[in-house]
């Protein structure tokens, strides 16, 4: 299969992404541990207009611009846990509802109902122990049990609830969003571009694939299963796969890590200031199956690992071809093989939605 070169550098093929992608379909934007308690709250930013997200008295999780309505100053810069939602400008004072509740020399606004001069709703959901928005103003809900389809009962087990918080990081590589996606999809790279890290662990250019369009998982079994080759499947020793879940369009879940409990490491994908730039936030959370007061040395060395792979060899090699792609010769066309399978699907649900067209 072939995708256009200018897939990864057409300037109004990234425009439309941006547009029809990163402002129409749900995000996930962190997890329920982010912000467990009551004026807890998280900022995303990632793709234009700067998010609020809280949690109130009751729970529940609400969104906002991060946008106050008197003058459009930023109202959080940092999230701090309070009750209270106030304005660094002039003082205009929010509920976790986001209604106003505070608004110093009140005189000077007669006329204005305060009703209508709450924070601006944007669309949000909690859901398998993530979190979601819509990033554009609106109230309307997010059927998120719709979108994830069937993937929905595979998150569930995880019970990202419970999971506790390790390490972040950001990585700005110089190549396309899609091209740092790319990255994960397929085992057919590992022993050339792994040799000395993942090569050694995993199998080369075998993977499984179970898709759930757009959202899709990726196994990638490891060495071990080849000391049970010659014996009958009811004597194998059960072996783990080390698993990365596309939940489309930008985050990659990989499942693996120490003995000692799983490992959860979320990669999310986003455009830059052009088609040539992309940032990655990552966050490593271990299961919140492993007691609170467990060393986390093991979990904090499967991130530092992860970091070694991703952004030293996956990324190093997504910026390469993407300097090449910039002077690629014209009608030159990326080739996707049958064991890229899982790039095929991913890059033709990203034409549908743009309106574009992938040749076979």
């Amino acid at each position: 299969m072939f995708n256009a070169g200018t897939a990864y550098t057409d300037p109004q093929w990234f425009e439309a992404e941006k547009r029809e992608i990163f402002r129409r379909l749900p995000l996930m934007v962190g997890l329920s541990r982010d912000i467990p308690q009551p004026g807890d709250k998280l900022l995303f930013d990632a793709v234009g207009p700067s998010i609020l997200v809280v949690r109130d008295k009751d729970h529940r999780v609400h969104a906002y611009l991060n946008m106050c309505p008197h003058r459009a100053t930023k109202l959080v810069q940092e999230c701090r846990r309070s009750s209270l939602i106030t304005c660094p400008f002039h003082g205009w004072t929010f509920d976790l509802q986001g209604k106003l509740v505070g608004l110093p020399g009140s005189e000077s606004f007669a006329g204005i109902e305060r009703a209508q001069l709450g924070l601006i709703r944007v669309p949000v959901v909690e859901r398998h122990g993530m979190i979601f928005v819509v990033a554009r103003p609106g109230s309307e809900p997010i059927d998120i049990d719709e979108y994830v389809g069937p993937l929905g009962d595979k998150l569930a087990i995880h019970d990202f609830a419970r999971c506790k918080p390790i390490r972040k990081g950001r990585y700005d590589p110089r190549g396309n969003w899609k091209y740092t996606v790319d990255t994960f999809g397929e085992g057919y790279h590992v022993g050339t571009l792994h040799p000395k890290t993942v090569g050694p662990i995993v199998i080369q250019d075998m993977v499984t694939y179970d898709e759930m369009a757009p959202h899709h998982i990726v196994g990638f079994p490891r060495k071990t299963l080849l000391k049970d080759i010659a014996k009958p499947p009811t004597e194998w020793e059960e072996s783990p796969l080390a698993l990365a879940v596309l939940l489309f369009p930008n985050t990659i879940i990989q499942i693996q890590g120490p003995s000692s409990g799983p490992t959860y490491v979320f990669y999310h994908m986003f455009p830059g200031d052009n088609a040539y730039e992309s940032f990655t936030l990552v966050e490593t959370y271990r299961s919140g199956e492993i007691p609170e007061e467990a060393d986390t040395a093991p979990y904090e060395a499967e991130h530092n690992a992860q970091q070694v792979v991703v952004a030293t060899e996956d990324y190093t090699v997504a910026s390469s071809a993407q300097a090449n792609l910039e002077h690629a010769p014209e009608g030159f066309r990326i080739v996707y093989g049958s064991n890229e399978v899982s790039l095929q699907r991913f890059h033709r649900q990203v034409a549908k939605l743009i309106g574009r067209q992938m040749s076979t």
